[in-house]
């Protein structure tokens, strides 16, 4: 994939939320939001180092506490895929498992979820942020996890993400994508940060990612993959994810957010 694609994606993506068909009133809504954060994007950019319109931009930010479901006791914070062209594309392509996106369902209904992600997406995507900025997000539990609804989208968003890491060190912090040739390029300039595990999303279902695949990427720690219950069955796949909570296998520091463990982790399509 082209990482360079989209470099300046703010405008296109104001665009695409009054493009889409049914979210004229979504946008709307949220233009004066919009105006606001375009104003602090502005601002930030004249001040990049530690100045207060980089915090100010910083605390537009929505951090989820997950306090129940699978993602109980985890902070995330994501953007959304709405308005990411690469989301687009995965969903377009046969057999892959994007075609099933919970997230893009879930936050159909979930305007409010919706927001926010896209506004987190507007923010990261378009403002490299100091480290010392993302210190004023309010992260309350011990485990952040990168991306629990959408994806990274450049290579801008992906270097956030790793100074938020970079930010709190003290807390364990794990991150999900498909798109790994964005966070190669992020984590060339960034390092990956040590309190960090990379989990990456295998693209179609029943079919993970090649070891072959992991020599040129080796930030990779997990692979993830979704499987039909039928084929799990046929071919004997050990199913090592889903049914429970991500915070039994934490206690067991086995899981996505270490470097232990399985290295193959197999949930079935839901």
């Amino acid at each position: 994939m082209n990482t360079t694609e989209n470099k300046n994606p703010i405008i296109t993506e104001s665009i695409n939320l009054s493009y889409t068909k049914g979210e004229y009133s979504f946008f709307t809504k949220t233009v004066a939001r919009l105006v606001i954060i375009a104003l602090s994007i502005l601002r930030a950019c004249g001040s990049i180092v530690t100045g207060r319109p980089a915090a100010e931009l910083v605390n537009c930010l929505w951090i989820v506490h997950h306090m129940s479901n699978k993602l109980e006791g985890i902070d995330s914070i994501s953007s959304s895929v709405h308005d990411n062209c690469f989301c687009k594309r995965w969903r377009e392509i046969k057999d892959c498992i994007c075609a099933h996106c919970y997230a893009h369902n879930q936050q159909s209904y979930q305007t409010g979820l919706k927001e926010h992600n896209i506004l987190n997406g507007i923010i990261l995507r378009n403002v490299l942020l100091p480290v010392a900025a993302f210190k004023h997000l309010q992260f309350i539990f011990p485990y952040i996890r990168i991306e629990s609804f959408g994806d990274v989208a450049n290579v801008i968003q992906a270097r956030n993400y790793l100074r938020i890491i970079k930010a709190f060190p003290g807390k364990r912090c794990a991150i999900w994508s498909k798109n790994i040739s964005i966070w190669a390029e992020a984590i060339k300039t960034e390092g990956k940060p040590k309190n960090t595990t990379f989990v990456a999303s295998s693209p179609y279902m029943n079919k993970p990612i090649s070891e072959t695949f992991l020599e040129s990427f080796p930030f990779i720690d997990h692979i993830f993959t979704v499987y039909t219950k039928s084929f799990a069955k046929k071919n004997s796949v050990v199913i090592n994810c889903g049914g429970r909570k991500c915070m039994e296998c934490i206690k067991a520091k086995t899981n996505c957010y270490y470097h232990g463990g399985p290295l193959y982790i197999n949930e079935l399509k839901k």
